[in-house]
C-alpha cells in the first residue's frame, strides 16, 4: 500500500491500516516537516478521532496552546465570541501544524508504517497485480493499492484519470509575526473586510499568524505588489491590527491555495482519495483537519476491504463516493449561510460572487 502525502489524511490512513490490519504501508511525504505551515485551530470535537488512531494521549501531552474561544467581526464591526466552554467538550488548541503533522507521521512509523520523507511521486502505472509507483531519485515501488492524500493538488487521483472540479478562486496570503511579551487573548479571530476576510491566531511558540483570504484574481488585479495589497487590507481591519500590536512580520508573505474543489471520481479500482485530495473546503468552514482524519480512516477501511476480501468492491466504492458528495453538499449549504451574514460589502467583487451564489 502506498499513501501519497503525509498530512493528517495520509497519516490517519496509515495509522488505521497499521493498527488494524497486517498490510504493509508506505507513507510518502515530499517535505521533511521542517517548514512553517499555516496554523489552525483544532476543535475539541476532533479528540475522539485522535483517540481512535491511538495518538490522543500523545496529543494531549504535546503542549499546544489552548484555544478557549472563536471570535469574529462578521456582519458588523463588533467582535462576537463563541466560547468552547459551552460546547461541553472543553477547550480547543492552536496548532503548530508542522509539529502536529510530524507527530502524526512519527506515530504512524512507530506502528509499522514505512515513512519516506523528501521524495515525491513522479509516475504511476497500472499493472495486473496492482501498481508500479516511480518516486524521485529513481526509486520504484510495487503495491496493490494507492491512497491519494496529496492535498488540493490531488496529484495521484489526476494521474489515474480523475479530474478536479473547482468552485471558487480563494487564496490565503499568510505571514508570521514575531513573539512578544504583550498578552494576547487565546482565541482565533476572523474579521471581514471589502476584499475578503482576515484570520489570526496565536501560536504555541509565542508568535502569531495572520492570513488574508481573498480571490486570486483580485490580488492580481490590484495593480500593486503583494505587500501593498496586504497593507491596504490590514488598514481596513482594526480588530486584527489591534491584536497584532507592535509585532513585526518575520519572513516573506506566502500565498497558498484555499479554493473549494472536489475530485471526480473520488475513488476507483485500486485507489481512493482522502482529505483535501477528495474534497477541499473554504477554511471558514473549519472542516479541514477533522474531515482529513475522518476520510483518511474511511479510505484505509475501503483499501483494506478491497485487498483482503479479494472481490468486487464497487458497492463499497460507491458508498465512499456518495459520502464525499454528501459532505460537499452539506458544506456548500454551510458556506452559503456563512457568507450571507456579511452584507456590508455586497457591492465588492469578493462578496458579490458569494452572495450571488447564495441568492441563486
Amino acid at each position: 500500500m502506498v499513501i501519497a502525502g503525509g498530512g493528517p489524511a495520509g497519516c490517519a490512513a496509515a495509522l488505521t491500516l497499521c493498527r488494524h490490519t497486517d498490510l504493509s504501508v508506505m507513507l510518502v511525504e515530499q517535505t521533511g516537516y521542517g517548514e512553517d505551515k499555516v496554523g489552525e485551530t483544532l476543535s475539541p470535537a476532533v479528540l475522539p478521532l485522535l483517540d481512535y488512531l491511538g495518538v490522543g494521549e500523545h496529543f494531549r501531552q504535546g503542549n499546544f496552546a489552548p484555544s478557549h474561544a472563536f471570535t469574529a467581526a462578521w456582519g458588523d464591526e463588533h467582535v462576537s465570541t463563541r466560547d468552547f466552554l459551552f460546547t461541553g467538550r472543553g477547550h480547543g488548541w492552536h496548532l503548530d501544524r508542522a509539529r502536529f503533522d510530524a507527530g502524526l507521521a512519527n506515530a504512524a512509523r512507530s506502528f509499522g508504517t514505512q515513512l519516506v520523507l523528501g521524495k515525491r511521486l513522479k509516475q504511476v502505472q497500472k499493472q495486473d497485480d496492482g501498481w508500479r509507483v516511480d518516486l524521485s531519485d529513481d526509486v520504484q515501488v510495487q503495491c496493490r493499492y494507492l491512497i491519494d492524500a496529496s492535498g488540493r493538488s490531488a496529484w495521484l487521483g489526476r494521474a489515474v484519470g480523475a479530474r478536479t472540479v473547482q468552485d471558487d478562486r480563494l487564496v490565503g496570503i499568510s505571514a508570521y509575526f514575531s513573539s512578544s511579551d504583550l498578552p494576547v487573548e487565546s482565541s482565533s479571530l476572523v474579521e471581514a473586510i471589502p476584499a475578503g476576510w482576515w484570520y489570526s491566531a496565536p501560536l504555541p511558540d509565542g508568535r502569531m499568524v495572520a492570513v488574508l483570504m481573498t480571490d486570486a484574481d483580485l490580488l492580481q488585479a490590484s495593480n500593486a505588489d503583494r505587500s501593498a495589497f496586504w497593507n491596504e487590507a490590514m488598514a481596513q481591519a482594526p480588530n486584527t491590527r489591534e491584536r497584532l500590536g507592535l509585532r513585526t512580520v518575520s519572513g516573506d508573505l506566502q500565498v497558498w491555495p484555499a479554493h473549494s474543489q472536489q475530485l471526480e471520481p473520488s475513488c476507483g479500482n485500486g485507489w481512493v482519495a482522502a482529505g483535501d485530495a477528495a474534497a477541499a473546503f473554504d477554511p471558514l468552514s473549519s472542516m479541514g483537519i477533522g474531515y482529513a482524519l475522518t476520510t483518511g480512516i474511511h479510505a484505509a477501511r475501503l483499501a483494506a476491504s478491497s485487498i483482503t476480501q479479494k472481490q468486487d468492491d464497487s458497492e463499497q466504492r460507491q458508498a465512499y463516493a456518495d459520502d464525499v458528495r454528501r459532505h460537499v453538499n452539506e458544506y456548500q449549504n454551510l458556506k452559503r449561510s456563512y457568507y450571507s451574514v456579511e452584507t456590508r460589502y455586497s457591492d465588492q467583487p469578493f462578496w458579490a460572487r458569494r452572495q450571488t451564489a447564495t441568492a441563486a
